[in-house]
């Protein structure tokens, strides 16, 4: 007989046109783990505002939780989209096992009246345009949307500009290349929301650790961040590349299908030079590129070259 697997699960679930949200029970506070792009439309939030937020903090009035298998929960929509708007759910627990409710499932619930359905339509017309006018200004403004860091076309800019001053003025340019190791293995696993997640958490340990003002990532791929150090030498970006990779390590991200570890890691590869006229910009790119290491191990370095 055909069954049907989680990733499978998930994709019905994202292109279902009912608004769906999916909360922990078990985490401390309960947390957001999963809604769908109906949902997204519906309530005005991003992906990326409601994924491991407080359920409670969502939630407005009184609930009709009375303790029972179902109830209705209502939460607020963005405050961008006009206030006193609330989305009304009805929530249904997901086991683990039974008697024992693992998750809530909440979806819309069905307003019937012609009336209220031509109003929804045209709430859920602006708020699609809002979207993607919001979205449009973040291609605009350079960053990336899953992590909130340059996206590459933004990068590269930058790294021209920093190029040509570099070589004018005869001084080094570093660049790190970093690689989520079995990326397309977590994302496998947990989906793309959670897989979005971890990335925004890498994203947040690669900029911590840079101290410069002159010093930038981005997000170069799907899996792959890109650090541009100013002024710097093989040691000291070798050491900062180094002391990022640590610091994801340190996050602790479990990752049951991960090649190097138990928890999501990440590959690097260095490149320092002084530009010339002679040199191109790609060499700088392709040195770092070639260093990274498939599987990098406690006996062997990933690849650094000046």
């Amino acid at each position: 007989m055909f069954k049907l697997n989680k990733r499978i699960l998930t994709q019905a679930l994202d292109l279902s046109p009912v608004p769906t949200v999916i909360v922990d029970l078990k985490a401390n506070p309960q947390l957001v783990v999963y809604v769908n792009q109906a949902f997204e439309a519906v309530s005005g939030f991003d992906t990326a505002e409601l994924i491991e937020h407080p359920w409670q903090e969502l939630l407005v009035g009184p609930q009709d939780d009375t303790g029972e298998a179902e109830f209705t929960a209502r939460i607020a929509c963005h405050s961008r989209l006009g206030a006193d708007e609330q989305l009304a759910l009805d929530m249904l627990p997901l086991y683990e096992k039974p008697g024992t409710p693992r998750f809530w499932v909440g979806t819309e619930q069905q307003v019937h009246e012609h009336r209220q359905q031509e109003q929804d339509e045209e709430r859920d017309a602006l708020r699609a345009v809002l979207r993607d006018a919001r979205m449009h200004l973040r291609r605009m403004d350079g960053r990336d949307s899953a992590t909130g860091i340059l996206n590459r076309r933004a990068f590269e800019d930058m790294l021209q500009r920093d190029w040509v001053m570099a070589r004018r003025e005869k001084r080094s340019l570093g660049l790190i290349m970093l690689q989520v190791d079995g990326f397309d293995g977590y994302r496998e696993v947990y989906g793309r929301h959670a897989a979005d997640s971890c990335l925004r958490k890498i994203a947040h340990a690669i900029t911590g650790s840079l101290r410069r003002g002159g010093d930038l990532t981005a997000r170069f791929a799907d899996d792959q961040f890109a650090v541009l150090i100013a002024e710097t030498d093989t040691g000291r970006a070798a050491s900062l590349a180094k002391s990022i990779a640590e610091k994801v390590r340190g996050l602790s991200i479990h990752h049951p299908r991960s090649p190097v570890d138990r928890y999501v890691t990440v590959s690097f590869g260095v490149s320092t030079m002084v530009p010339t006229a002679s040199m191109s910009i790609n060499r700088l790119l392709e040195t770092a590129s070639d260093g990274l290491a498939e599987l990098p191990s406690s006996e062997e370095e990933p690849g650094i070259t000046a």
